[in-house]
């Protein structure tokens, strides 16, 4: 399962991104990264060789993870397992907030269907 709908909402490692918490602060078994997808934009592709999960708090997307398109609106939560390939896609009409958490740094993709 890759989405998990939350019942209230509790800001996304996209292309403007700030890391909250991670390696360079001393972090050893996880980062944390928050960020913003405008309507429209794309996130980097990406995949990591450990966990991830990204938590959404507003807006609405799609991630393309594991042969296909999942959309999702917030709040909820995108589980990626280890070793795939990715992209979060905001698809909405709104900023895409975006919170994530993983255990190992992003590496470089190729690409993903639209």
């Amino acid at each position: 399962m890759y989405i998990v709908q939350h019942a209230h909402p509790i800001g996304c490692r996209g292309e403007r991104a700030t890391a909250a918490a991670g390696r360079q602060h001393g972090l050893r078994s996880f980062e944390l990264w928050l960020g913003t997808l405008d309507a429209g934009e794309r996130g980097a592709i990406c995949r990591h060789a450990g966990e991830l999960v990204v938590l959404a708090l507003a807006g609405a997307g799609k991630l393309i993870v594991d042969g296909g398109p999942q959309r999702f609106i917030a709040p909820c939560s995108l589980l990626v397992p280890p070793g795939l390939e990715f992209q979060v896609i905001n698809n909405g009409t709104a900023a895409l907030q975006l919170v994530w958490a993983y255990t190992q740094p992003p590496e470089p993709a190729g690409p993903l269907p639209p």
